[in-house]
């Protein structure tokens, strides 16, 4: 599954070509630099899994992917388009992303079809009959077929999550964001989650994740991001970065988390 996804997504690493491609970012909340000049990118169909301790800067870089933070400084595109020029439609290219949060932002006084509905009928101006067409078939890929009708508060922590993935897929997103997708969970709850993340994956869509889900990391991801103190570290493959890390700071934490 992943072999053949990684071979297509990296044998041609230009550049110009990635579905997100980030050059000398950087940060500031008043005099703190969160993020120190990050420089990478994501190629089309790639699994990209960022790692590192908490303070790191993982999910500030992953809000400023979608101009959910500004960026101070340095440059972001999103599938060869400049999101961080000022002129730029940022609504139109933050269509083409879906994000998925910590913690999962549904509408609790609407039902789980409603929350699906509701911004596909709003923004992208779908009549209801094709909304609930849409929202139906990704209910039923993330396994909640029979929770349409059901209110938030009736649903596990990771039926919630999953709701909330689906509806991202709902918006046609070109890409997806995960941030620590699975750290507000149960640990009983955390694999029907990775199994959805595992099959979108397999689809080929194009990923990036903030995780401290190693397994997941391992398995699913062509390139692992490590950072700390607003840097990036150390890349690579996982497999490799897990099993040999070369920077003495990755060495540290991996040993801490594995």
């Amino acid at each position: 599954m992943t072999t053949e996804k990684r071979t297509s997504a990296t044998a041609g690493d230009a550049r110009h070509g990635a579905a997100i491609d980030v050059r000398d970012l950087h940060k500031y909340f008043g005099d703190n630099e969160v993020l120190k000049g990050i420089d990478f990118h994501v190629d089309n169909g790639q699994v990209v899994c960022v790692i590192g301790p908490s303070g790191s800067g993982k999910s500030t870089l992953l809000r400023c992917v979608n101009m959910l933070e500004t960026p101070t400084k340095g440059q972001i595109f999103v599938e060869g388009e400049e999101i961080t020029d000022p002129d730029a439609d940022v609504d139109r290219l933050r269509s083409r992303i879906g994000m998925v949060f910590q913690q999962f932002n549904l509408f609790p006084h609407m039902t789980v079809l409603r929350n699906l509905t509701i911004a596909q009928q709003r923004v992208k101006k779908r009549g209801r009959p094709e909304a609930v067409e849409v929202a139906r078939r990704n209910l039923a890929k993330v396994g909640l077929a029979d929770k349409e009708s059901a209110y938030p508060a009736h649903l596990s922590g990771g039926q919630m999550q999953r709701v909330a993935i689906a509806r991202a897929l709902s918006m046609d997103p070109d890409m997806m964001l995960f941030d620590e997708p699975t750290s507000a969970l149960d640990p009983e709850l955390v694999g029907d989650v990775l199994a959805v993340m595992k099959d979108l994956a397999a689809e080929g869509m194009t990923m990036m994740v903030v995780t401290h889900e190693m397994g997941f990391a391992r398995e699913v991801g062509d390139k692992l991001v490590f950072m700390d103190g607003g840097v990036i570290v150390e890349e690579g493959l996982p497999s490799e970065v897990l099993a040999n890390p070369q920077h003495e700071r990755t060495q540290s934490f991996l040993s801490k988390v594995l």
